[in-house]
């Protein structure tokens, strides 16, 4: 290994308190690192001169308690005194799915509790509040020394963590601790949160008004979608006393140009990375995963259309891969812009600058960069192999041989990889084998000729020839033939020459090889990342946003329209839009509604408000964030941002880049005009 030199934090942050009096740097001064505010380091000078109003210590810890994490990954708040939560409906539909009757679908058809008694728990389903934060970056660089290599660090490192969760959770229980790197570990801090395991659902609606427009609309604007969920938390039976910590409720939302305040999770962003990291990313990562991903929808697509239950079990996949692949798509549309990568580049030259300005920071930080771009040489090397070297990539009976080669002479194991062989159906339609065929050749595309796979699909005439021929003289193809062979144990194994065993170890080796080195480089990639992280904070300190780490943020901006297609987006759609959309379409899928929204559309208010952008700064886990004004009132909810807001995840503009957001008065319309949910609206204006 390499050595490093490492800095702990107390000289770090005393370097950083000497350079903040040196260079006074303010909020925003770094516009690219955008504004994913951490609670416990808001800019509070900047939010008095951009938008009007003192930030103070009440507003912060109040908004944080009424703030929540939703599942596995997205944003919720508290919208009553009374446990009732607000969040998207597409982060409740796997938890939905699970709770509906067997005869019933509550996502497609929506779902009403008339009472708190008919709210039906979802299983599996917790919301996390965030209660305590404490910085613990000295800690957790204890013992690191100049001179240790990157394993040590990487170790040291982990033992610390390990030991601080180990202590809090002694010392508060009740609590469930995370240690949460921000500056890509220039800082560090302790997060305690408590869990509400008892989540109840309580309105839903259809999932066709919720995801209105399917994926030609995801990630665009204008648009029309009313996705939202209301849930409860219970204690012991009883919804959790919220009473200190709600927003309260905003029928009439915010008007255009009007300060608007995002509270949530960001997932993740990438905005210290440096060039040479993104440049993988754009070269290597996302197209191999786009093509992935396009060879598998198309897959799903041919064979939902021949079968409506085969459809109906695949549509979840499908939805993920839609969103999943447009997501990438528009963050691969980003690093491909040239004028981004060109600011990317200036941004990072200008810290560079900085560090290398200061003989100390020269000393610690200033080849970090340096480092990474050889570690993004190698890594274009390797990545390709260790992500297309899978198992089933050679089809079924490949897939078996693969099985194989793990058998040993232990009867037991030998029995245990039989049946796991047995359960791999080698038998392929025409659907299933062109889709592999499709994924077998483009390995020649990134591998090259002199790869050793691409030479066994050469030598075999093609991909869908080495198919045939496999189905043809491989003795994976017999389960008879199988078992006699795993019979003889692994040395009859070890000497078969069957062809799907000769592809089998070539996927083996060459996977396993690349593995290795990518957790090596990988290794060695995050020191380097905290140290450009270290000499990020000590050059700007808190003046700059951290990147997302699926930690509370709150993140501020104004209510504004965009110039879009060469006129203007609105600030806010209305509900003739939604309707006029239905009709232009001919009420066909994604475009369609429920046939209670057609038979009640006299109800409407046609001139309500339905979706609103904003110029806040959002990512991937700000879905079901809610969105408030200066008052701590609720005026929307996250659900999308516009498709020029994906490359912010590297570098933040808000020229274009929107969050997009249904309006409070459209969660009013469908819960009062279309689901007859009055008690639930009673209890979001406190009546």
């Amino acid at each position: 290994m390499t050595s490093v030199r490492s800095t702990v934090f107390a000289t770090a942050l005393a370097l950083a308190a000497v350079l903040a009096l040196a260079m006074p740097a303010k909020a925003q001064d770094h516009h690219e690192m955008g504004k994913m505010w951490t609670f416990e380091h808001v800019p509070k000078d900047y939010f008095q001169k951009t938008h009007g109003f003192e930030l103070t210590q009440e507003w912060l810890d109040h908004a944080r308690m009424s703030s929540l994490r939703f599942g596995g990954g997205c944003s919720a708040s508290f919208v009553s005194p009374k446990g009732l939560i607000m969040t998207n409906h597409h982060c409740t539909r796997d938890f939905i799915a699970q709770a509906s009757p067997e005869n019933e679908d509550w996502v497609r058809d929506g779902f009403v509790a008339e009472s708190m008694e008919k709210e039906v728990k979802l299983e599996g389903c917790s919301v996390q509040q965030l209660v305590r934060t404490r910085d613990i970056t000295e800690l957790m660089n204890r013992g690191i020394e100049d001179g240790d290599d990157d394993a040590t660090v990487t170790r040291k490192r982990a033992e610390n963590e390990q030991a601080i969760l180990k202590q809090a959770r002694e010392e508060s229980p009740d609590l469930n601790p995370e240690v949460i790197k921000l500056y890509q570990g220039g800082v560090f801090m302790l997060y305690s949160y408590r869990f509400y395991t008892d989540v109840r659902l309580v309105v839903a609606p259809h999932l066709q008004t919720s995801h209105f427009g399917g994926d030609p609309d995801n990630f665009t604007y204008p648009r029309f979608g009313i996705d939202f969920t209301f849930c409860r938390a219970y204690e012991n039976d009883k919804p959790v006393d919220s009473s200190s910590f709600y927003f309260q409720w905003d029928s009439g939302g915010a008007e255009e140009g009007e300060s608007v305040f995002i509270t949530g999770n960001p997932g993740r962003t990438s905005r210290l990375l440096s060039k040479s990291q993104l440049e993988v990313l754009r070269d290597i990562t996302y197209p191999i995963l786009l093509e992935g991903w396009e060879i598998e929808m198309d897959y799903i697509r041919a064979i939902s259309a021949k079968d409506a239950e085969v459809e109906k079990q695949l549509r979840p996949r499908l939805l993920s891969l839609e969103n999943s692949n447009k997501a990438v798509g528009g963050y691969l549309a980003g690093l491909r812009d040239p004028s981004l990568m060109s600011a990317k580049a200036k941004a990072e030259r200008a810290l560079r600058d900085a560090v290398d300005a200061d003989p100390e920071l020269s000393a610690r930080y200033g080849d970090a960069w340096d480092r990474l771009t050889e570690i993004a040489r190698q890594k274009r090397a390797c990545e390709p192999r260790r992500r297309l070297y899978r198992p089933s990539v050679a089809g079924p009976i490949v897939e078996r041989a693969y099985a194989a080669l793990r058998a040993t002479d232990d009867a037991d194991r030998n029995a245990k990889i039989a049946a796991e062989i047995a359960r791999i159906d080698v038998a392929l339609d025409g659907d299933q084998k062109e889709r592999l065929a499709r994924d077998l050749s483009r390995i020649g595309g990134w591998m090259g000729r002199g790869d050793e796979l691409v030479a066994a699909i050469a030598a075999h005439g093609g991909a869908a020839e080495m198919l045939d021929a496999m189905a043809e003289k491989s003795l994976f193809a017999d389960d008879d033939k199988i078992a006699a062979l795993l019979a003889g144990g692994a040395d009859a194994v070890a000497n078969s020459d069957d062809p799907a065993l000769a592809v089998a170890r070539i996927l083996r080796d060459g996977g396993q090889e690349s593995g290795r080195e990518l957790s090596r480089l990988g290794q060695e990639e995050e020191v380097q990342k905290v140290r450009v992280g270290q000499a990020a904070f000590a050059v700007y300190g808190f003046t700059i946003s951290p990147d997302a780490t699926f930690s509370l943020r709150l993140s501020d901006g104004k209510v504004a329209g965009y110039p879009c297609n060469g006129t203007l987006a609105p600030h806010q759609t209305v509900f003739y839009g939604l309707f006029a959309r239905n009709v232009e379409f001919g009420n066909r899928y994604p475009f369609n509604l429920p046939d209670i929204w057609r038979e009640r559309a006299y109800r409407i208010d046609m001139v309500k408000p339905v979706n609103f952008v904003a110029t806040n700064d959002i990512i991937g886990g700000n879905s079901g964030s809610p969105v408030i004004d200066k008052d701590r009132r609720v005026v929307g909810l996250v659900f999308d941002g516009n498709i020029e807001m994906l490359p912010n995840n590297f570098f933040y503009r808000d020229d274009i880049p929107r969050s997009v957001s249904v309006h409070t008065a459209a969660m009013e319309e469908c819960l009062t005009k279309i689901y007859d949910a009055q008690r639930v609206v009673d209890e979001l204006k406190g009546k």
